[in-house]
């Protein structure tokens, strides 16, 4: 990739959550901030701040609620997303990418936990490596690893029972395929680091969650993260059913054994964790772990409000995710940041949250868990990831002078985002992803996606019937009331 030109950048606020500035000169130069100077004449009225961090997302290609998945908890949803046939995994990747960059996203998480499959893994992920570098983002690239409980928490034979057989059959050809061993999925991993891995990806592994992963793998993860220094990625306490198989199962607790082990460290990023409890915070802050919430993901697939407020109490290192599942399903992480201060800010005169403490989510924390360089602060030797906001088009009224920062958590969106930069480059610029046609990438993925279901028929005809028998499957275990 060329080196981008120096360049000087004027504006008339700064923030981050370290605080603000007004009218300073931002200097550019070899992908760092080289210098922030007072300035006389500081432009156009802009507000810069550094690009934002999605430190949980899938890179979904198209929106869930177009396939059904609108109102559905996530252990029907998951079973949907099958409806979703193997694409271009170029094209797959660059459209999500594309958005994320639009709505403000310098670093973002791919957890993969579907590989499309249309060619090996490492050759897949060098074309979602090569979207990632056509778009300008930097990604972390986690490799979903799974060995059991292909479709509900448990033992699945009451599931099967409970299907006609051409709906039995339909399930059982999607989902209850040969699992790869242990060492060869770890192995993949090592081989999609050698293939892809560098300044712009980070390549972790990515257990889909404890649910999904025996034992055996966790202990082999541990192992191979300890000795690697890769991070690991995965999902903790999304639902709580999740809670219910994690007690039922770890009856002297999921996270304490994670602990013994050797899985919570700084390396770790847990996605979720609506259903944690106060002393399993306590385990995960004190190893230094990230923890990736989630509101709109929550709120969309009715798995609840995490206790964001107590993780910070708890010490907990917290950062921003969107999960593919922004509020309006646009990838918006201004938007997202807004939503996550408005559920946790407290009540009346109570503050639990400041803004200060959801842009270091956003901004700080979410670096750590994609394993980005340095940066998310405006300061000089920090990475030029950047995002320019309109504050003229942020207060079109202009009743009176107003903090740019109350602004910000009152009403900003992508639609106000002028420009968006890593590394030095321009990514974004006025409501267009630079260099890359994600109109064009639309429509040919909704295309190869309704070519792909219309061969699906007999899984779609299955899926009413399934997630019957899967919410039935939980209602037993947990009640209906």
């Amino acid at each position: 990739m060329t080196k981008p030109a120096p360049r000087e950048i004027a504006v008339r606020h700064g923030v981050d959550a370290q605080g603000g500035f007004a009218e300073r000169r931002i200097l550019l130069e070899g992908g760092l901030i080289h210098a922030i100077e007072p300035a006389a004449d500081a432009g156009e009225d802009v507000v810069v701040l550094p690009a934002l961090a999605n430190a949980h997302d899938h890179a979904r290609p198209l929106r869930t609620s177009s396939i059904g998945g609108f109102g559905r908890p996530l252990e029907t949803w998951l079973h949907r997303l099958a409806l979703m046939v193997p694409v271009d995994p170029y094209l797959a990747a660059l459209a999500p990418l594309a958005r994320a960059a639009l709505g403000g996203q310098g670093s973002v998480m791919v957890h993969a936990t579907r590989a499309m499959g249309l060619t090996d893994l490492p050759v897949e992920a060098a074309e979602i490596a090569r979207a990632a570098r056509d778009v300008g983002v930097r990604i972390a690239y986690g490799i979903g690893l799974r060995d059991q409980n292909p479709l509900v928490y448990g033992d699945h034979a009451g599931v099967l029972a409970a299907l006609p057989g051409d709906e039995r059959q339909a399930i059982e050809e999607r989902f209850l395929g040969p699992v790869p061993p242990i060492r060869e999925q770890l192995a993949q991993v090592d081989a999609v680091a050698e293939a892809v891995g560098g300044p712009m990806v980070d390549v972790q592994y990515g257990p889909n969650g404890p649910q999904w992963c025996s034992e055996a793998l966790w202990e082999a993860i541990a192992e191979a993260s300890a000795r690697t220094g890769r991070r690991v990625t995965t999902h903790l306490f999304e639902t709580k059913y999740q809670r219910d198989w994690a007690d039922r199962n770890y009856p002297g607790g999921l996270v304490r054994r994670w602990k013994e082990i050797g899985l919570l460290s700084p390396r770790l990023t847990l996605a979720h964790c609506v259903w944690a409890r106060p002393d399993e915070l306590e385990m995960i802050a004190e190893a230094g772990c990230v923890i990736a919430t989630n509101a709109s993901s929550n709120l969309a697939l009715r798995s609840g409000i995490a206790p964001v407020a107590e993780m910070l109490r708890r010490g907990c290192r917290v950062a921003l995710g969107i999960d593919g599942q922004a509020f309006d399903e646009d990838d918006d992480a201004l938007r997202e940041m807004r939503l996550l201060w408005s559920l946790h800010a407290g009540w009346g005169f109570d503050t639990e949250l400041a803004p200060s403490d959801i842009l270091r989510m956003a901004l700080e924390n979410g670096r750590i868990a994609i394993g980005a360089p340095a940066g998310g602060v405006l300061r000089e030797g920090a990475a030029a990831d950047l995002v320019l906001v309109d504050r003229a088009a942020l207060d079109d009224d202009a009743l009176m002078p107003v903090d740019p920062l109350e602004l910000m958590f009152a009403r900003a969106n992508r639609s106000h985002i002028r420009e968006v930069i890593v590394a030095g480059r321009t990514i974004v610029s006025r409501g267009r992803v630079v260099g890359v046609d994600l109109g064009a990438a639309h429509r040919e993925l909704r295309s190869a996606y309704r070519a792909g279901m219309a061969r699906r028929t007999a899984f779609g005809a299955a899926l009413p019937a399934f997630e019957t028998a899967v919410r039935n499957h939980y209602l037993q275990r947990l009640g209906c009331c």
